[in-house]
């Protein structure tokens, strides 16, 4: 396949001024799809993981004086089983809560259930903030992972409802050993070394942490003259799937020079296309199964 094959790309722009002394600054919430409703004029729904084939950041200074250096991570989360079955399950609630006061969310064109990548989104300024947040109490928002209890967690509500197979840290019973049939040793061994546990043993987990990009960028008109762009870029062929089109950018390190008190970061995100999450794969799989009748050709 080539890159041709993807399809028609739309670029979605973000712009941001940020003050080096200001923590909340340094973290920007990237919404594709709030961004994409503008854009195309139509209701994009966040309940989709968008493909991402191009990203393209760069950094000036503030101003006409001084540049700067930053350092961080993209964040983003990969649509698994488990985080589409607790986004499911939390606009189910949503669904059901609003039903119960009379009110049908799909008679308003306008709504769309539409939560938080966490709770530093919720808390940052400078725009950061999701747009039509949903909630289920009029005051607390709804996000994706969140370590605070005013912000509850869709993964965390989720996984409290899940039965791991395996939980805390391997032992050396993670392995059976079995018959000690080579006879010369005093324990048999259970053919493992170092053991851990890599995953909870149930892929309806829907795991906390995040999968990151990290980048650099540079902009020193005053002094080397150096600029230097961020470009990411999967294969042609392929993309990089974005859970509810939420991408969040962490500034670890901001470095201002020649008298510089602000940089400004533009970000200009590519996008092939998007796939709702709101389906059911088990389900679909239970129902192509009992499609199939075996068919006996009758002989005369």
């Amino acid at each position: 396949m080539s890159s041709k094959e993807l399809g028609q790309i739309h670029t979605v722009n973000f712009y941001n001024r940020i003050d080096p002394t200001v923590p909340e600054e340094r973290i920007l919430n990237y919404d594709v799809s709030g961004q994409l409703c503008a854009q195309l004029s139509r209701m994009v729904r966040q309940g989709n993981f968008f493909k991402l084939v191009g990203l393209d950041m760069n950094l000036t200074a503030a101003g006409t004086l001084g540049g700067g250096q930053v350092s961080g991570y993209i964040r983003y989360y990969a649509p698994t089983l488990g985080r589409c079955a607790a986004y499911r399950a939390a606009f189910a609630a949503a669904r059901n809560a609003m039903k119960l006061q009379g009110i049908n969310m799909s008679d308003n064109e306008m709504y769309d259930f539409r939560v938080g990548f966490n709770e530093q989104g919720v808390q940052g300024t400078g725009g950061t903030t999701i747009p039509n947040q949903a909630t289920l109490d009029s005051t607390n928002p709804l996000s994706l992972v969140s370590t605070v209890d005013s912000v509850p967690s869709v993964f965390g509500v989720h996984n409290e409802g899940v039965l791991p197979t395996v939980t805390g840290v391997a032992t050396g019973d993670l392995f059976g050993s079995g018959f000690n049939t080579l006879g010369v040793q005093g324990t048999p061994t259970d053919f493992v070394l170092n053991d851990s546990v890599l995953w909870t043993g149930s892929e309806h987990t829907a795991s906390l942490e995040w999968e990151a990009i990290p980048f650099m960028m540079s902009w020193t008109p005053d002094t080397t003259d150096i600029a230097t762009q961020f470009q990411f870029r999967p294969d042609p062929a392929l993309y990089l799937a974005i859970m509810t089109g939420q991408l969040q950018v962490y500034l670890e390190e901001i470095n201002l020079d020649g008298g510089a008190t602000e940089i400004e970061l533009t970000a200009a995100v590519q996008i092939s296309g998007w796939s709702s999450i709101m389906g059911d794969p088990s389900k679909k799989k239970k129902r192509s199964s009992r499609g199939k009748r075996s068919r006996r050709k009758s002989k005369k």
